[in-house]
């Protein structure tokens, strides 16, 4: 039996990786051509409220609405190419429902995960 890390938080590794999609949503309108759009404004803006979500939830790991407001973002992704007539047969538009899918699953494990500690006596 392996001795379990008392510093290790499960929501860790989800915060970290809901950070590199927020920083690509971010990115994307620029690497897929479409900056200046309202979708392009919208990722820019919801990129950026998951970095910044997601950074806090690194740093304080019993704040779980941190995440639940991510995975909320996350449905708005999902659906603001249609909210926002962007829904062609591009890629922009199939990164968009991608990272909208991946950050919802990854919003949800780090919402349901809690804090365990194991102390070794």
């Amino acid at each position: 039996m392996t001795p379990a890390r008392i510093d290790a938080h499960p929501a860790l590794g989800a915060s970290s990786f809901a950070v590199l999609c927020g920083v690509w949503l971010f990115l994307s309108p620029w690497i897929y051509g479409a900056s200046g759009s309202a979708i392009a404004w919208n990722s820019w803006i919801i990129g950026a409220l998951v970095v910044i979500l997601a950074v806090l939830r690194r740093t304080h790991p019993a704040a779980t609405r941190l995440s639940w407001i991510n995975s909320a973002l996350a449905l708005w992704t999902f659906a603001s190419p249609w909210v926002y007539g962007h829904v062609r047969a591009d890629g922009l538009f199939v990164n968009i429902l991608c990272i909208g899918v991946i950050l919802f699953s990854t919003a949800i494990i780090g919402a349901n995960s809690e804090w365990t500690s194991h102390h070794t006596a």
